[in-house]
């Protein structure tokens, strides 16, 4: 049967009238609005799986799909009862990549006939023309429980996975892998993206709208297959439901950044919190200095003013205290006061205070895990004007954990705070819920003390498809860890971050050649497209919009190349150019140009290993 065969078969049976099909039925095909996607859920035997397809071929093979719960497995069945179909469609408002998301996807609800020492249950399926998620739903009398998610993601043959190992802070080095010398036990934090083989495309496995539950990792567990590894047991009331299972699907890399389906599943924000969605007045993203890994790191209420004041002189909107503040007691003051005056001075110069705090006990302090705690020490920094919190040392995703950022966002967002989770787990859409989650850190970022040329160039394509993340991004030194000076600014215009909370000195940054550069990268994005010159670990090359101005972002792998780049993204007319490129001299030094440019020009970048681009182009 060839291809258009298959889905012209597979249209048919999508389109049939319920009365032309059997009210039990072994196998089900929801397709995608463009009809490119399918997935087919069937038994074998009286196991249910699942597989996908992508313009007729796999993209994840016959996997098994199912919980344990306390007593029960969910997954074992005989057919699925009547089936419910729906269709739906909305764009909107978003904070990410772009600032409009598509939502647009065929449903069905597929209700499963049990065998007789299993569970009753039912699957709830959506197909995206980017992917698919689904999730359980399981009716119960009273509370539940959740042992294990038993799904499992079989890849084809000849595909590359890339995974980093971390499954507690998802801080690991992201790194290939044939998906055949995958040893069995090797876990990944997703996502989890594979190059398919034979320029099939690529796949990214990850989740979404984890609100009252536990967050899943993946663990190979035999040639091949991935399965979801649980943290931890969830309780439940009632119906439980788990969050959504998600694999996204592009046949190219700009299709799998540009993919809404994570927040997509999510929940929507609350109209009350927030009237106007990302667009409510005190939700403000913006850039922060940052003194934590500066050589002028002191947390001092002196050396914080000063921060304060450079800030200003940078125009930057905010400075972060990182831990350190809560013991300050200069001139007899306590830490609140001194806080209030660090808060006022810097209003002075137009710069707004976030400050650090633990989530659990730390260093003598209490945390903010106990409500009464955490609503108390909330209320404070409402009290002395402080803008946002950021939280740390989570390490790990268990229920509790995820319950926290629930109640944390909703309390902060009552008393108009923003948060930045550190030591957190990846971000699974919460910051549609709530938009006052501006970032989560999640990555592997340059807290490291380390850079790799080949994680930077893989980061857009793997973590940051499940949103943003603090990479804290830019250094000055010592460069010779593998990157040029232009790659690191470049990062500020890659790794997409609402909160851009740069680690360089603030300083330094005043005396920069590319202080030009550095102060003009926005925090937010209309627009982002992944040019076809991008690789996993060798290349990403993206252009982004912001307004009317675009960014020309490259960081560069490994090996130095020669890159011929077409401006055709621009609109019509002249924009005058700002590049930095790298030198052939020194890896601290950049090449800074101001030509005149049209969307008929063809740019050629000479990136040296571990290099970047930058070029920002006005109307």
């Amino acid at each position: 049967m060839t291809v258009s065969t298959t889905f012209s078969w597979l249209l048919a049976m999508q389109l049939l009238p319920v009365p032309a099909l059997l009210a039990q039925s072994r196998q089900e095909i929801i397709l995608s609005p463009d009809k490119r996607l399918a997935l087919t859920l069937s038994f074998a035997g009286d196991q249910l799986q699942y597989k996908i397809l992508f313009r007729g071929k796999p993209v994840i093979e016959p996997s098994a799909l199912g919980l344990q719960l306390g007593t029960q497995l969910v997954g074992r069945g005989q057919a699925f009862g009547p089936v419910q179909r729906t269709s739906f469609s909305e764009t909107y408002a978003w904070r990410g990549v772009h600032s409009q998301a598509t939502n647009a996807y065929n449903q069905a609800s597929l209700p499963v006939t049990p065998t007789a020492s299993a569970a009753a249950f039912r699957v709830e399926a959506r197909v995206f023309n980017d992917g698919v998620a689904w999730r359980y739903v399981v009716p119960q009398a009273g509370a539940g429980l959740v042992r294990a998610d038993n799904t499992e993601f079989t890849i084809p043959a000849g595909s590359t996975v890339w995974s980093q190992p971390d499954v507690v802070n998802y801080e690991g080095r992201y790194q290939p892998q044939p998906i055949e010398a995958v040893p069995v036990g090797q876990l990944a934090g997703p996502p989890l993206t594979a190059v398919l083989p034979n320029r099939q495309g690529y796949l990214a496995i990850t989740e979404g709208g984890v609100t009252n539950f536990a967050g899943i990792s993946l663990a190979a567990s035999g040639p091949r297959v991935y399965k979801a590894n649980l943290k931890g047991t969830v309780t439940t009331e009632a119906t439980i439901e788990t969050p959504w299972r998600i694999v996204e699907v592009g046949a190219d890399l700009n299709a799998l950044v540009n993919c809404d389906i994570v927040h997509n599943v999510s929940p929507k924000p609350d109209a009350r919190l927030f009237p106007q969605g990302f667009a409510t007045p005190w939700v403000q993203p913006g850039r922060s200095v940052w003194s934590w890994l500066t050589a002028n790191r002191a947390v001092t209420f002196e050396n914080m003013k000063r921060f304060s004041q450079w800030a200003g002189q940078l125009g930057f909107e905010y400075n972060l205290v990182d831990e350190g503040w809560s013991r300050w007691n200069d001139g007899g003051k306590d830490p609140w006061t001194l806080l209030q005056e660090l808060v006022t001075y810097s209003a002075t110069q137009h710069v707004k205070v976030w400050i650090w705090k633990a989530y659990p006990d730390h260093d003598g302090t209490p945390g903010l895990q106990q409500a009464a705690a955490r609503q108390a020490f909330f209320r404070h920094c409402r009290d002395i004007g402080v803008a946002g919190v950021k939280i740390d040392f989570f390490n790990g995703e268990p229920q509790q954990v995820l319950q926290f950022y629930q109640a944390a966002l909703r309390e902060a967002a009552e008393l108009h705070l923003l948060l930045d989770f550190h030591g957190a787990n990846k971000p699974t859409g919460e910051s549609r819920t709530w938009p006052n989650e501006l970032s989560r850190e999640a990555v592997r970022g340059l807290e490291s003390e380390k850079v790799w040329p080949a994680h930077d160039a893989a980061l857009p394509f793997t973590r940051y498809l499940a949103g943003h993340g603090d990479y804290t991004p830019l250094t000055f030194g010592p460069l010779g860890q593998g990157t040029t000076l232009a790659h690191q600014v470049a990062t500020m215009a890659t790794f997409t971050s609402p909160f851009l909370c740069v680690a360089a000195n603030p300083e330094e940054i005043l005396t920069s050649p590319a202080r030009e550069f550095i102060t003009s990268i926005p925090t937010v994005w209309d627009e982002t497209i992944v040019l076809p010159q991008s690789e996993l670990g060798a290349l990403s090359l993206l252009a982004r919009r912001h307004g009317t101005t675009w960014y020309l972002a490259a960081l560069n792998g490994t090996a130095s190349q020669q890159v011929s780049v077409s401006l055709a993204f621009l609109g019509k007319g002249n924009y005058q150019a700002l590049t930095l490129a790298d030198s052939p001299d020194s890896p601290a030094q950049a090449v800074s140009k101001r030509p005149t440019v049209t969307r008929q020009t063809s740019l050629t970048i000479t990136l040296q290993a571990g290099g970047g681009y930058l070029g920002i182009f006005r109307k």
